[in-house]
């Protein structure tokens, strides 16, 4: 008769499992924590999961499995992913999404959403989501509790600390010198305000992450003899050492002419960072490449697009992997992609009044997390309000 051992062989060393659960997907990891309470403190471990996360990266970086997490509706707002192919075909209609949709979506890390809402308190709400092991938790509020004129927040994750945080600026009002700054660290669960920089905000766009670092567009009031300027340039925030960091603009963007807008998106193929040029009115924009990260001599402008028919210069979302711009109409707010180089449209029936796109990479974070009794306390509260409101 068979040995127990020989049938099951546990014996073998932890770094065996280990390496064999790093290669699985989400959810095949799921059914292992069934197995035993071994394998469940196995995949339930910090160093396990950091792991995990690294390896699905470098798979996402060297195979055509791309994913677009995907989020939009008029009246009832949909959340799914979808494989970055031709047809752009559903990957997953996502269902457990614990937050309704009053909520604006800050980024995307690793598998996990950043969720703001400013919709029934002055208070900043924010909700950390994981859909894909349908676990989220409900941040404490930020230090700095008021209804600010300008707010911009990033979020991004610490590769030293292995810690996720979230930052977040303020401008109280259109006349104040300063901005308020304050950071958030998943690891501590807390808030602190730090130091602002001397840059004034330009837009209320969510920040890009790239490199362990959030971006925005900032600018600096200059002085040239009695008439002032808005001389416009990259900040970003390291997340790793919590320090802000200037990236220069290409010359023809520091200073833009009237009506005309900037913003940046990601560049992933480089892994670094576009800027979006709106010309007047939104008649066409110019796209800016970082070629090489942070060296600004490799600022390139890559593209210039004209819009689509009569309507504005369609939103640029982002980048597929074959070069292609993931694109929100203007007036029918259709998600389309648009080759560059040939202008060739292709329509994916995906259409809403709130769209946001992002890419997306399946990962066990916040697995280990345990969810107290405070925190769904506070996330029923919350939902009760809001059901209140919405009554």
């Amino acid at each position: 008769m068979m040995s127990k051992q020989a049938m099951f062989p546990y014996y073998f060393p932890e770094e065996i499992f280990l390496e064999i659960f790093c290669k699985l997907p989400v959810k095949s990891l799921g059914k292992c924590m069934c197995v035993s309470k071994a394998w469940n403190s196995l995949i339930k471990n910090p160093y396990f999961i950091s792991s995990h996360v690294s390896h699905q990266s470098k798979l996402r970086r060297t195979k055509d499995n791309n994913l677009f997490f995907v989020m939009t509706g008029r009246h009832e707002v949909e959340y799914s992913l979808h494989s970055d192919d031709q047809e752009f075909r559903k990957y997953a209609q996502l269902e457990y999404m614990p937050f309704d949709n009053h909520h604006s979506i800050v980024g995307a890390c690793n598998g996990l959403l950043c969720l703001m809402d400013f919709q029934f308190s002055f208070d900043s709400i924010f909700i950390l989501c994981n859909p894909i092991i349908r676990k989220s938790i409900t941040l404490p509020k930020p230090c700095l509790s008021s209804l600010p004129y300008k707010i911009s927040v990033g979020f991004g994750f610490d590769s030293t600390q292995n810690d996720y945080k979230l930052l977040k600026i303020t401008k109280k009002g259109v006349l104040d010198k300063y901005v308020e700054v304050e950071l958030y660290s998943l690891k501590r669960n807390c808030w602190k305000i730090l130091a602002p920089p001397k840059y004034d905000l330009y837009s209320d766009d969510f920040m890009v992450y790239v490199n362990e670092t959030v971006h925005w567009i900032a600018y600096e009031r200059v002085n040239n003899e009695g008439s002032y300027s808005c001389k416009l340039l990259i900040l970003g925030f390291d997340m790793r050492d919590d320090v802000f960091k200037e990236i220069m603009l290409p010359e023809r963007l520091r200073n833009l002419p009237h009506q005309s807008e900037i913003y940046v998106i990601p560049y992933d193929e480089l892994s670094s960072i576009a800027v979006i040029e709106l010309g007047s009115l939104h008649a066409e924009c110019d796209i800016w490449v970082m070629k090489k990260y942070g060296v600004v001599e490799t600022w390139t402008k890559m593209y210039s697009l004209g819009k689509l028919g009569t309507e504005p210069m369609p939103r640029v979302l982002g980048f597929r992997k074959n070069g292609d711009l993931m694109l929100r109409t203007h007036n029918n707010l259709r998600l389309v992609s648009r080759d560059p180089e040939s202008n060739e449209i292709d329509y994916f029936g995906i259409q809403g009044r709130r769209t946001y796109v992002c890419n997306y990479t399946e990962s066990p974070v916040l697995l280990d997390r345990v969810i107290d009794d405070a925190m769904t306390e506070n996330r029923a509260k919350y939902a009760g309000n809001a059901n209140r409101s919405t009554e």
